[in-house]
């Protein structure tokens, strides 16, 4: 039994190296003791402590899909209610992440080119970059076994995301460009830990390039969305 088992596990890596397309799900939690959850979110520390508690067990899940060198990755909207109280409210998590399920990123790898389909501030917009791989440094010795493929742990240059990747899965820059030749099946970003729970080597439906919206490159998105921030905080 042990050898059939060893044998299937070759022959699926196999067959997802050579994969032409792939449907990945990965499984969100949030990292509430972490001091970064929410650090940006403008509440001082006691609340920012508060809301970060109340999403200890709230689960999310994410979908990644690659097809000819597309990429599409989304939010999952999330079935019944998934509740947290904060400040004397009761929210639910679900329904207040439909919004966001609209949102994702495309990715063009012949092109180079990425693509954030995101609303903000009542307005829809098309956040437009080129795909640039952030500094990852892979760690000796450090390995694991996710969904059965073999893991192989890298750090970030700045020490906020960790990830584990499988060379077995030769995709680059998903779901986070890190730049390194493998699959990443979990990565820590110091907020989530996203946890790749099912690969599939087949797309159902299309990956959809985003049309609708405001095209603004990111340098200038971001300079906007922050400029905005500061005028609601003196507001």
């Amino acid at each position: 039994m042990k050898k059939l088992f060893s044998l299937l596990a070759i022959t699926l890596q196999m067959v997802m190296a050579h994969a032409q397309e792939l449907t990945v799900t990965y499984q969100a939690v949030y990292n509430s003791d972490s001091p970064d959850l929410f650090a940006t979110a403008g509440l001082n520390e006691q609340m920012r402590s508060s809301l970060a508690n109340a999403y200890k067990d709230v689960v999310m899940n994410y979908r990644l899909k690659f097809k000819d060198n597309e990429s599409e990755y989304r939010l999952i909207p999330g079935e019944g209610k998934q509740e947290i109280t904060f400040m004397g409210q009761t929210i639910d998590v679900n329904a207040a992440a439909l919004a966001q399920a609209q949102n994702y990123t495309y990715k063009n790898h012949n092109e180079g080119v990425i693509l954030d389909k995101t609303s903000v501030f009542g307005k829809e917009y098309i956040v437009v970059d080129s795909i640039r791989s952030s500094d990852f440094t892979e760690v000796k010795g450090e390995k694991k076994i996710i969904l059965g493929f073999e893991c192989i742990k890298a750090v970030s240059s700045d020490k906020k995301t960790t990830i584990w990747y499988t060379p077995h899965i030769p995709l680059k820059d998903e779901p986070i460009a890190c730049g390194l030749n493998g699959l990443v099946l979990q990565f820590d970003n110091g907020q989530q830990t996203y946890t790749a729970t099912e690969i599939n080597d087949v797309v159902e439906g299309d990956i959809i390039k985003p049309t609708e919206g405001k095209v603004i490159n990111k340098a200038d998105f971001t300079e906007m969305v922050n400029k905005r921030v500061e005028m609601m905080k003196r507001n």
